[in-house]
């Protein structure tokens, strides 16, 4: 893989609105339009941050990535998905790999769409974010934590290892509680589970595929979250 990605984004706090947080949206544009609509999304004021994978199985994929990467008031760090997409670009041979994991969309591209899609994500979705809150700092990464401190993140150069690492493996959600340093919270989606998983300031919402509910929260939610659970509330 010989790509280049922007590594880590650092976010402000919004003055005007709420910042919401969605995990793995696999092609559901409309289910999230819903869900936004129910939820009261202020287009004028929030902004919406996406936890990657907003591409393959769903049907409406092109769709989804196209309005996510044309509209302003929404932003997205990469996942695996995005990033055999974009690896595609570079090399057919991973195309065969993407299209096993549900980017059959992708065949349908004509070469042209293809790599300006693929571009406009290298340059638009970091692999990390770091999101400013009123009660703390939220890190936005597609699987989990590169390392045991954020700060760590957030200074680490681009490398294919860190690319990986930020967007295939998933063994804190499955080990014994640990909080990642330098950061309130770390949130993430990736693992797919029926339920909402935490592990010590760490959180994955990655539940759309198996309960068909959106997985849309206010930032500050998350934290709260994170903050009674870790209290044994």
């Amino acid at each position: 893989m010989s790509i280049r990605l922007t590594p880590h984004r650092f976010f402000a706090a919004n003055p005007v609105g709420v910042d919401w947080v969605c995990g793995d949206l696999h092609g559901q544009f409309d289910a999230l339009q819903a869900a936004l609509l129910d939820a009261g999304f202020n287009k004028a004021a929030d902004r919406l941050f996406l936890l990657g994978d907003t591409i393959d199985r769903g049907p409406e994929s092109r769709a989804l990535l196209e309005w996510v990467l044309d509209t302003d008031w929404v932003y997205s760090v990469i996942g695996n998905h995005e990033l055999m997409f974009i690896a595609g670009a570079e090399d057919n041979r991973n195309r065969y790999k993407h299209r096993g994991m549900g980017g059959g969309w992708a065949a349908t591209l004509d070469e042209t769409s293809y790599k300006n899609l693929a571009t406009q994500c290298r340059y638009q979705l970091p692999l990390t974010m770091t999101l400013e809150c009123e009660s703390g700092q939220l890190g936005l990464v597609h699987a989990q934590s590169p390392f045991d401190d954020w700060r760590t993140v957030q200074d680490t150069p681009f490398s294919e290892r860190f690319a990986i690492e930020c967007t295939w493996p998933w063994n804190r959600a499955q080990g014994k509680n640990q909080t990642i340093s330098g950061i309130t919270a770390v949130v993430s989606g990736h693992i797919g589970t029926a339920e909402i998983i935490q592990r010590g300031n760490q959180i994955w919402i990655d539940v759309l595929a198996r309960t068909g509910q959106v997985p849309l929260m206010p930032a500050h939610r998350v934290l709260e979250r994170v903050a009674q659970v870790q209290r044994g509330g």
